[in-house]
């Protein structure tokens, strides 16, 4: 079922890459011949910008070349219109609208070179710059990521460029010189170019559905990698160690680092299936971790009965401070919250904070690697949390935090220098709650 889902999630990804591409290319088609009616029109209008020989004739045919041009765009951009519905609803152009729109624009650089030979002649039309065309066309079949629909445009345009010219150049005298101008066989090379590049864009188009499958695979296996990793570890520290080098040895960062653990937690279990813990532990936490990444904070590690989250890696937060301390007052009041509301048995946890220099990496070996914190700040964060029991508290937080507050909170109680265990100073602490 899995793959099924991958699968289908594949199509669509490829499928919305695809009309895209169309509608970007009908976006292009119409700039180009908006651009040609801007070159007609200095062509007519600005004296001088082109030599008579060119402009005379293009001048005689101005508005044949205005109104297919004008056709042309507003063609383009009905076409646009109606991919993007096709967007809207996720459905592919049949393949009978893309060869009969290839051959639609294929078909404009013959209607220019007709109208050329009435103006100016046979050779002179087909000496001119309109063949170049031909290829620009093509090209922009590739966009229907079509092999097929490329080969098409090229057999087209080659079989169109050479009727031209067996038509009108085959019974031309020669030229004095430009014998090479009036002979077919000239135009037959010219129109086996045209095939072949046919073939070019084909293949080019080949490769890039090919790089654009490749593409929406790797977004979407980086996706499910985030979404699954993301139920062990924070989105936040997920997304970061997909797009690092994963045998970093770790960065020093100034952060805060948060404690919890719920008091009585035996109790609460004693008389409680297995089951029935869990789902009180992910009620609970679930509600808690909403408040950590509301107040710009992760959690990086689950404790069995408590947490450890961390304010300022691995996203550098100038504000990490405050940022840890209300989201440590919000834990308090989300808990009396879901006490009141008997969503949970009733509940007590104790909160450390401390902040300071930790290392940041990942550890393990090359088979099995965790992101982690490491230093004294995170095992004095630890030991202040544990402190919580001795000084009947909720929350405790380290001098350190205090001093880097904007506004020390009134009612906080000074506990000054404490022992805390296993280090050897003291440390001053403040009791919020």
């Amino acid at each position: 079922m899995h793959n099924q889902m991958s699968a289908a999630s594949l199509n669509h990804g490829i499928l919305h890459s695809v009309l895209e591409s169309e509608r970007q290319r009908t976006g292009l088609t119409a700039g180009i011949f908006a651009l040609m009616i801007v070159l007609l029109l200095a062509v007519v209008y600005l004296p001088g910008t082109w030599p008579d020989a060119l402009a005379d004739p293009i001048r005689g045919l101005f508005w044949p070349f205005l109104i297919l041009f004008g056709a042309m765009m507003l063609y383009e951009l009905v076409l646009r219109l109606r991919i993007g519905r096709l967007i809207s609803r996720s459905k592919l152009p049949t393949w009978l609208f893309c060869y009969v729109n290839v051959l639609i624009e294929t078909s404009v650089p013959s209607i220019m070179l007709l109208l050329l030979i009435m103006a100016m002649g046979p050779w002179q039309a087909m000496a001119s710059a309109t063949p170049m065309l031909y290829p620009l066309f093509i090209f922009m079949a590739a966009l229907y990521l079509n092999f097929w629909v490329c080969v098409f445009g090229g057999a087209v345009a080659a079989l169109q460029f050479l009727l031209i010219a067996v038509i009108y150049i085959g019974d031309e005298a020669p030229i004095g010189g430009l014998e090479m101008l009036t002979d077919p066989s000239a135009y037959m090379v010219k129109a086996v170019l045209l095939l072949a590049t046919g073939f070019l864009a084909g293949f080019f188009t080949v490769s890039l559905k090919r790089q654009i499958r490749l593409s929406v695979e790797n977004a979407q296996q980086r996706d499910h990698a985030i979404s699954v990793f993301g139920q062990h570890v924070s989105p936040v520290i997920a997304q970061r160690l997909l797009q690092q080098n994963l045998d970093i040895e770790g960065e020093t960062r100034d952060a805060c680092v948060m404690f919890l653990d719920i008091r009585g937690f035996s109790r609460i279990a004693a008389d409680k299936t297995p089951h029935e813990v869990m789902l009180y532990l992910n009620t609970l936490f679930g509600e808690l971790i909403d408040v950590v990444n509301a107040h710009h904070g992760i959690v990086n590690k689950f404790l069995g009965d408590g947490f450890m989250a961390v304010f300022g890696a691995p996203a550098d937060d100038s504000e990490k401070i405050p940022h840890a301390f209300n989201a440590a007052r919000a834990i308090l009041v989300r808990i009396e919250a879901l006490n009141r509301s008997g969503a949970i048995p009733l509940t007590r946890v104790g909160i450390g904070l401390h902040a300071g220099q930790l290392v940041t990496g990942n550890v393990g070996t090359h088979e099995r690697k965790e992101y982690t914190l490491i230093g004294e700040t995170v095992n004095l964060a630890a030991r202040i949390e544990q402190a919580t029991k001795e000084f009947d508290a909720r929350l405790l937080i380290s001098e350190a935090i205090w001093k880097r507050l904007p506004l020390p909170p009134a009612d906080a109680i000074d506990l000054g220098p404490v022992a805390l265990r296993g280090q050897g100073q003291p440390m001053r602490l403040f009791k919020l709650a």
